[in-house]
């Protein structure tokens, strides 16, 4: 199994709705996974566009459309050096699901 396919995996299985501590509103899933015989902290979430401006706004997708645009987004999978100098895959961009925009990422950040 490749990393994509591992993290397609992880969304489906993970990914809930969330509101998140700035009073945005999503969804948002996190796992280890092992891929090849290494180990990777996963995540993967998504924030509705205009959710922490408006207390009233409303997340209409299903987390089973949210994991669906979440696994198109993982087609720009790049390798990746984070911050913290570990490396790992991350993908990051605007996705639409029922109608709604939300700023998404997927990152995979390889363990120790």
């Amino acid at each position: 199994m490749d990393i994509s396919q591992a993290l397609v995996n992880m969304i489906k299985s993970e990914l809930t709705p969330k509101v998140f501590s700035t009073g945005s509103k999503g969804f948002h899933g996190s796992a280890k996974i092992t891929v090849d015989g290494v180990r990777y902290q996963c995540q993967a979430q998504a924030v509705l566009v205009g959710s922490k401006q408006d207390p009233n706004a409303v997340v209409r997708a299903t987390t089973e459309e949210m994991g669906a645009a979440l696994s198109g987004l993982l087609e720009d999978l790049q390798p990746r050096t984070f911050s913290s100098g570990k490396t790992g895959f991350r993908a990051d961009g605007k996705v639409e699901a029922h109608g709604q925009r939300f700023q998404s990422s997927v990152q995979a950040v390889r363990l120790a």
